[in-house]
């Protein structure tokens, strides 16, 4: 008999190397949301419409996948909160350029 696989779906906004370290840390699966059956046309599959797919993580516990996903939501904020800083940083060198 197979487990039960848990599945959660991840915001595209999010950076993939967070998503990846959390699923090393936790032990999940990394995959992709599967397509909606009429996003290609079944003649030239191409696209039909604008489909970008997330990212999802597969795991046999949903405590495992809720803990996960605090982990994620915590790094992201760091990342955002780090980049914040690094383009005041990056305005001010610049700024010190062009004032010279």
């Amino acid at each position: 008999m197979e487990e039960k696989k848990y599945v959660l779906p991840l915001p595209r906004a999010v950076t993939t190397g967070i998503i990846f370290e959390a699923a090393e840390k936790f032990g999940l699966e990394v995959d992709q949301e599967k397509p909606p059956e009429d996003a290609f046309d079944p003649r030239t599959d191409l696209p039909l419409k604008d489909y970008v797919p997330r990212i999802i993580l597969k795991g046999d516990s949903p405590e495992i996948l809720m803990e996960a996903n605090e982990y994620i939501a915590k790094k992201h904020g760091e990342w955002i909160n780090g980049l914040e800083d690094w383009r005041k940083m990056r305005i001010n060198k610049i700024l010190k350029k062009v004032r010279k």
